[in-house]
């Protein structure tokens, strides 16, 4: 079985996952922990990663099961079918979430804005993206094909290799 990805109400993506969950579907929600500031106090606030998704592993027969959820609206297409999603894309996003977005290794790599790299080190080796922005550290935009999003890493440069 692929994973699959649900388009749901913002702001409900753990709430649906659960109801999912309750159905016997495997469903995933990666998330953020950030420090929020409001005029009288600071307070840590868990946030989905990618806003709007849940990830399912639905078998053929649970597809449509989901649909009895409130706020789920519909699932992502690509090309015409359910986007599909692989367990490594899946894993890359669980040490994006376990890793705070960070990994670290030692080597210095001279980058600039624009250039395309790969990831050479830690669990997103072998990824590709481009150079968004340089200095002590950047930040490494990393496309997943299949959803048609931008997800941004902060990441050491000595992580990246230059593309050819």
């Amino acid at each position: 079985m692929t994973w699959k990805v649900l388009y749901v109400q913002s702001r409900r993506e753990k709430q649906i996952a659960k109801q999912i969950f309750e159905l016997g579907i495997e469903a995933y929600v990666p998330l953020k922990t950030e420090l929020k500031q409001w005029s009288d106090r600071k307070k840590k606030v868990i946030t989905p990663l990618i806003n709007g998704y849940v990830f399912i592993k639905p078998n053929q027969n649970q597809r449509d099961e989901v649909f009895n959820i409130e706020g789920i609206l519909n699932y992502v297409r690509y090309n015409g079918a359910d986007a599909k999603v692989t367990n490594r894309e899946i894993e890359i996003l669980k040490a994006i979430e376990s890793k705070g977005y960070y990994v670290e290794f030692n080597n210095k790599i001279e980058v600039n804005i624009g250039d395309v790299v790969e990831i050479k080190a830690g669990k997103f080796k072998g990824l590709a993206g481009v150079i968004e922005k340089v200095g002590k550290k950047e930040f490494c935009i990393v496309i997943i094909k299949n959803l048609d999003f931008q997800l941004k890493i902060k990441l050491e440069k000595g992580t990246l290799e230059k593309v050819k």
